[in-house]
């Protein structure tokens, strides 16, 4: 049951008054809080990627692929900037054309829902050498690679097409500066997905994980008495960033995980020997909660997996057989859904037809739910199984009432599977009920368009207090749908808060804020990471309902190592501190640590 600021259930009173009688007629409908506004917000672009011709698996990496976004403030205006991927064809079959890097105008015409197209002036609108031709890239990532307060970018390639890390040189203008990574410049896997950044070692910088999905083992590896013997992959990559500029170096082998990802292999659903990296998406997050990020990896074929941070550089997998349960592991979320002060985690996957010759039936989505000594399949009770053929997702506070929502994107296209109830599904919208169960609400919130999407944003991009939305589709004429939420304007209240991290840890990624509101404790944790080739800013929102204010905010700062052990900071701010106006936000800064 919802409560008020007090702690007390809420009621709502009706008082009718006595009058002459009039017809009955019926209320006009009140209007969805989701309104789209992506023609007045000048994003589009048609996605457009070379296709491999009649060649099933690269095929299906594209099919998988297209559109990816990464969000967060690329100039340090204060609002959310964009950049999308948008693929190597100009014809009129494939659309595609240079990449869009979009700046959020709020700052410059007070509108948070128009954007300005900067890409070629910034350097990262054609990624080929010439300047004016396009690789096929997924995954885009802002972060602070080298600590200097402003987001680098990273794009991953695929069919063979490089990666990319671009230097931010301020005012989100960009350099290539892939030459001084050798290993990202040379990198083997032929597919880059999603990238998410965190500090597994505590030395204070971002680390970079990377997935690779339908890359085949024998890149990797050579064949040792007739099997691949699996080498180095290239999965984890430390930050080596010094002076001379930003440097990753890869760690897979010697972290653990190249041997976690080779330890996937198995027969697959359909009694195939799999032979090939199946990661689509990965997150560095505080899962067992201790000090050390752990990587929380969505994966294809049975293969999901949680690769537990051991604390000395290297990781171990969660034996935990549940995560089997997610059959077709693709886009991921990460949040607490409860309110316990730990992380659950939302997988997306397929619902749709079996396959009686392989007593094989897709049962879609899992959520798993985190009780403090494991994960744990949850998925029936909460009721969010159904969302079709599901990509990226986020949790969200969707109408600002101080619980954590679902919403994600879904859709195949691909006739050769020969499964129609995919070709148009609609995006899911998982509102909490008073039960803490969930309800799907994509028709009433008005975020049921029948596209079928890969990437999705979840930010406030207009800072009014409510989280808007970005999806990335496949549809003709234009590939994006912007949605902007209305929910701030009917009443309920929100916190916005920005942490700024120590740097190189500039956005402070591993931190943990914890919100008391009466007897409601929500927690958020900074994670740079990706809902499926795409990602979120760092600014947090925290909605209040109907309090104004919260009674006390607490921040677990990320954690250094310090020889010993892990130091780990807090900052305590007691209440009442007021809900925040739009266009505010919270700023707290990190202490520094004290020598000893």
């Amino acid at each position: 049951m919802k409560k008020s600021a007090t702690g007390k259930p809420a009621v709502l009173s009706l008082v009718l008054l006595a009058g002459p009688a009039s017809p009955q007629t019926d209320p006009p409908a009140a209007p969805p809080p989701f309104v789209d506004v992506t023609e007045a917000s000048n994003i589009a672009f048609q996605v457009g990627y070379t296709r491999p011709y009649l060649v099933r698996e690269p095929r299906a990496v594209t099919e998988s692929t297209f559109g990816g976004a990464a969000a967060g403030d690329c100039d340090n205006d204060g609002d959310i900037d964009l950049f999308i991927t948008y693929g190597n064809t100009g014809g009129p079959d494939g659309g595609g054309g240079p990449n869009r890097l979009y700046l959020n105008q709020l700052a410059e015409q007070g509108n948070g829902l128009l954007f300005e197209d900067i890409a070629e002036q910034a350097g990262v609108a054609n990624t080929r050498p010439d300047g004016r031709n396009n690789d096929r890239h997924s995954g885009p990532a802002f972060a602070d690679m080298d600590g200097d307060g402003d987001l680098d970018l990273f794009l991953g390639g695929v069919h063979d097409d490089p990666s990319k890390i671009y230097e931010n040189q301020g005012r989100c203008l960009f350099t290539d500066v892939t030459s001084n990574s050798p290993d990202i410049e040379n990198m083997l896997a032929t597919h880059t997905i999603s990238a998410g950044f965190g500090d597994y070692d505590l030395d204070g910088d971002l680390d970079m994980f990377l997935t690779h999905w339908a890359t085949r083992d024998r890149v990797y590896g050579a064949y040792v008495d007739g099997a691949v013997q699996l080498l180095e992959t290239d999965h984890l990559w430390r930050n080596e960033s010094d002076e001379s500029g930003i440097r990753f170096v890869n760690v897979s082998e010697e972290t653990g995980i190249s041997g976690l990802s080779w330890s996937t292999r198995a027969l697959d659903f359909y009694v195939w020997p799999q032979d090939a990296d199946f990661t689509f998406t990965a997150t560095f997050a505080r899962i067992n909660d201790d000090p050390w990020p752990d990587i929380a990896i969505a994966a294809d074929f049975g293969t999901t997996q949680l690769a537990i941070n051991n604390g000395d550089g290297t990781f171990r997998s969660l034996d935990n057989a549940v995560l089997g349960t997610a059959q077709y592991g693709m886009g991921s979320a990460l949040g607490d859904i409860d309110n316990d002060g730990d992380l659950d985690w939302f997988v997306t996957s397929i619902l749709g037809p079996g396959d009686e010759s392989l007593d094989l039936e897709p049962w879609g989505n899992r959520l798993y739910t985190n009780d403090g000594s494991g994960l744990i399949d949850d998925t029936a009770r909460l009721g969010v199984a159904d969302g079709s053929w599901g990509w990226g997702a986020c949790f969200l506070d969707i109408d600002n009432d101080s619980d954590l929502d679902i919403y994600h994107t879904n859709g195949w296209s691909e006739p050769y599977l020969g499964h129609q109830v995919w070709q148009t599904p609609h995006a899911r919208a998982f509102l909490m009920n008073a039960a803490g169960t969930y309800t799907e609400q994509a028709q009433a919130l008005g975020l049921a368009e029948m596209t079928s999407g890969r990437g999705v944003v979840c930010a406030d991009f207009d800072n009014d207090g409510d989280t808007d939305i970005l999806e990335i589709t496949d549809a003709p004429g234009n590939s994006a749908r912007l949605w902007e939420n209305r929910t701030a304007a009917a009443g309920r209240n929100f916190l916005r808060v920005k942490l700024e991290g120590l740097p190189p840890n500039t956005e402070a990624a591993g931190a943990r804020i914890i919100a008391v509101t009466g007897d409601t404790t929500q927690m958020r944790e900074i994670m740079i990471g990706s809902n499926y080739t795409s990602q979120n800013p760092t600014v947090q929102i925290f909605g209040l309902d109907s309090s104004t204010t919260v009674d006390e905010l607490l921040v677990e700062w990320p954690a250094t190592n310090g020889g010993a052990g892990p130091v780990q900071l807090g900052t305590r701010l007691t209440g009442p501190i007021a809900a925040s106006q739009p266009g505010q936000t919270l700023v707290i800064t990190q202490p520094e640590l004290a020598p000893p």
